[in-house]
């Protein structure tokens, strides 16, 4: 009796051991297991920082942007020179200003040289960017020789956007202090609030007057005209001899003028000689009376 009481007792003792062997064992996975999802979590929010609606927008708006600047088009200035000579330059010059009024250009400069053998038109003209290249083709369909042309674009889009861009970005600063104008606690600050928004609104009077320049260069290309007729034209239009009588007749009439304006400057002289001459006159006839 005795015996079976000892085992009994040992078995329960065993058993007892083994349940808290059991639950230990478990209790240490647990806490493993919970370690290791902390760990992730740290892990999780060190690799990505939390997303508030703010950088949402941010990122949002941001594509909204890059997408705008793709779909919008080129932004190109386009300019030229173009140096005709004609035969008829009056008629040529009628032609160019219906060209011109036919696709609403206009000139930005125009002057004449005329000389004794030339006459030379320097224009600069000023035509819808749209309407360039079929100006130039009326241009070159006429019947006078094109002796010079050269055509250039620039391709301002980065500039041109970049500039559209700050713009934005200004105006929403500048309604943000325009609204912090009402909130001021004291002087000073309203004084350094009114301040930030007078350096605003220069900078973007200053960015849209550059930005206009742009747009006028984009929607207006600019060409540079010299209209001329060559010495060898206005030469075969007069006879070899005639012309060489008319410079033979210029030249005496100019040697005339000279020997003129040169008496002109030595007339003490002059008079000098003639006194001298007529007072060797008398000498000699009082000389024959003796």
């Amino acid at each position: 009796m005795n015996k079976i009481t000892f085992l009994f007792a040992l078995l329960s003792l065993t058993g007892v051991l083994a349940c808290g062997q059991g639950s230990k064992e478990v209790s240490m996975e647990s806490s493993a297991d919970e370690a290791m999802a902390y760990d992730l979590k740290t892990v999780d929010a060190a690799a990505s920082p939390p997303m508030t609606l703010k950088s949402v927008t941010t990122e949002v708006e941001t594509g909204k942007l890059e997408a705008e600047k793709l779909n919008q088009g080129k932004k190109i200035i386009r300019t030229g020179n173009l140096s005709i000579e004609s035969k008829d330059l009056k008629k040529t010059k009628t032609a160019i200003d219906a060209l011109v009024k036919r696709v609403n250009g206009y000139y930005e400069q125009e002057s004449t040289t005329t000389g004794t053998t030339y006459t030379n038109y320097n224009l600069t003209l000023r035509i819808p960017s749209s309407q360039f290249d079929n100006f130039l083709e009326g241009i070159e369909k006429g019947n006078d020789k094109i002796t010079e042309k050269s055509i250039q674009a620039q391709d301002i889009s980065l500039q041109y956007y970049d500039l559209e861009s700050r713009i934005k970005s200004k105006r929403i600063y500048l309604d943000r202090y325009q609204n912090m104008v009402a909130n001021a606690k004291n002087v000073k600050e309203l004084l350094e609030i009114e301040e930030q928004i007078r350096q605003l609104q220069e900078d973007i009077e200053s960015t849209e007057s550059t930005l206009r320049a742009m747009k006028d260069q984009v929607g207006y290309s600019t060409l540079v005209l010299n209209l001329y007729n060559s010495d060898s034209i206005i030469a075969n239009s007069d006879s070899g001899s005639w012309l060489k009588i008319k410079e033979a007749f210029g030249f005496g009439w100019e040697l005339i003028e000279n020997i003129f304006i040169g008496a002109i400057g030595i007339w003490p002289i002059l008079l000098l000689l003639l006194a001298t001459f007529i007072g060797w006159l008398r000498y000699k006839k009082h000389k024959k009376t003796k």
